[in-house]
């Protein structure tokens, strides 16, 4: 549902835009310092004003003083470049079907949409971000191939997390076995045709072309048919590593706080902190509070250490989002604000 809240809303901009006039060209830098200069004060404000922050960076301090952990720090950093350039990977390979980018203007993109997902609700932003990288002719389609994109990542989330949610049913529940066995059979039946209905996205443009679609509306639609059922799978395949690196962030940030958890158990209740935040509308802003109050439901079941699970929660949202952000503020300069030429 809120993916296609977020395909809805992004459609009707990018639409408004297309029957505007040509952007005044001198306006451009002023909007793309006033974008830098509010994602900055955003991010400072939620991210460095937190009432639990200080307690966060005094453990920081015995971190950096500890060589072991300093290093499983520097790996989790490291592997926070090494998600967002999969993400990079992923959307410059389903983004070249309508214009060709380098490996580097796709991470460009990514980041400034970290920037911009930061005060919008759902990140929508983020889609924002990224277009705005691309030649204004394209944004339309772009919108259609981005939202595809984001879609793959929800598809292995919801999979994982289905998968997860039987395990933990069992594990952690007294559930009925009739019920037990409902829901194994429902969860199995969502997942495949969640997953049938992404690898078989093209029907989509064959269900629109059928309906009372204007000619404007079925030359973006069209993107649906581009790609095939191998280049879907692969789409997939790449959102999974994303999955798995940054599933492996959260458990060594456990690690680095002093939460000892078997890597099975922990990967489980990961994933259904994750399933669970799919669910849930949130903004960036506002992200990190749902998602430390998932964490603790989910990994105080077989810890009693609240503090170091907020602490690993709020490192992740640092690491992962608040970090590239910051960085994502350099390339909201290489924005093109030009607008499509109204057909």
């Amino acid at each position: 549902m809120c993916a296609i809240i977020k395909f809805l809303y992004l459609l009707q901009i990018v639409m408004r835009q297309r029957k505007k006039n040509k952007s005044n060209h001198l306006r451009s830098p002023a909007i793309k310092i006033t974008i830098a200069l509010l994602a900055i004060w955003f991010i400072y404000d939620r991210a460095f004003k937190r009432e639990n922050i200080q307690v966060l960076f005094d453990e920081y301090k015995n971190i950096f003083l500890d060589r072991s952990k300093f290093l499983l720090l520097i790996v989790i950093v490291l592997l926070m470049l090494m998600n967002w350039s999969v993400e990079a990977v992923k959307w410059k390979i389903m983004i070249s079907k309508i214009q060709r980018i380098t490996f580097l203007k796709s991470l460009e993109a990514v980041f400034s949409g970290l920037t911009i997902s930061f005060f919008t609700p759902n990140r929508i932003g983020e889609y924002a971000g990224r277009i705005f990288h691309l030649s204004p002719s394209h944004r339309m389609k772009a919108v259609l191939i981005t939202v595809m994109e984001n879609l793959s990542q929800l598809l292995v989330t919801v999979i994982a997390g289905s998968i997860s949610l039987i395990f933990y049913l069992r594990m952690f529940t007294h559930i009925n076995t009739y019920f037990f066995a409902a829901a194994v059979v429902l969860l199995i039946a969502f997942v495949s045709g969640c997953t049938f209905l992404f690898l078989n996205v093209s029907f989509l443009e064959i269900i629109l072309r059928r309906i009372r679609w204007t000619k404007s509306w079925l030359q973006y639609t069209e993107v649906f048919s581009y790609y095939s059922y191998r280049e879907l799978v692969n789409v997939i395949l790449l959102a999974a590593v994303r999955y798995f690196i940054f599933t492996s962030q959260f458990y060594l940030l456990l690690v680095l706080f002093g939460i000892r958890i078997p890597y099975p158990v922990a990967l489980l209740l990961i994933s259904m902190i994750y399933y669970v935040m799919s669910l849930v509308p949130t903004i960036a802003l506002t992200e990190i509070g749902v998602r430390g109050a998932v964490a603790v439901f989910f990994l105080g079941q077989i810890t009693d250490q609240p503090i170091e699970i907020l602490n690993s929660t709020l490192s992740l949202w640092l690491i992962n989002l608040v970090i590239p952000a910051l960085i994502g503020t350099v390339f909201i300069f290489m924005f093109n604000l030009e607008k499509a030429k109204a057909a």
